[in-house]
């Protein structure tokens, strides 16, 4: 009896967590409308992440209504959302920080012999 009891117990513990997981969809974009492709999202202090596809689309399993979700892309600021009830959380990415000028610098690389150099000049010797 007491073996059934703890396996009727510890089914209903992982059946509670697996239905206490939701997936949560949406969409990122940036302000023009247009997808943002690879955007990353994930939860907040975990490893628990995806990226959106070609559409700007995602889907995500989030464990409570609590969960934080964190949404980044390069050159744009940086967005979180508490999932709260939504079902769909579509988000608008505005930009970032953008560099008025980028500097070039040519360090580390060494001038290598021209291709007309390679030929040799006999200068009036004959060679064999």
């Amino acid at each position: 009896m007491k073996r059934l009891t703890l396996t009727i117990f510890s089914v209903l513990l992982a059946l509670t967590s697996v239905l206490a997981q939701r997936t949560i969809t949406g969409t990122v974009k940036e302000i023009s409308g247009e997808p943002l492709i690879g955007a990353n999202v994930y939860l907040k202090g975990t490893t628990t992440g995806t990226t959106t596809d070609i559409d700007g689309t995602y889907t995500i399993d989030v464990p409570s209504e609590s969960s934080i979700l964190v949404i980044s892309y390069i050159g744009y600021n940086d967005q979180e959302i508490t999932v709260g009830n939504q079902q769909q959380i579509d988000i608008t990415l505005s930009e970032g920080i953008t560099l008025a000028e980028t500097v070039v610098t040519a360090l580390g690389i060494s001038r290598s012999q021209k291709f007309s150099d390679l030929f040799c000049s006999t200068s009036g010797r004959r060679t064999t």
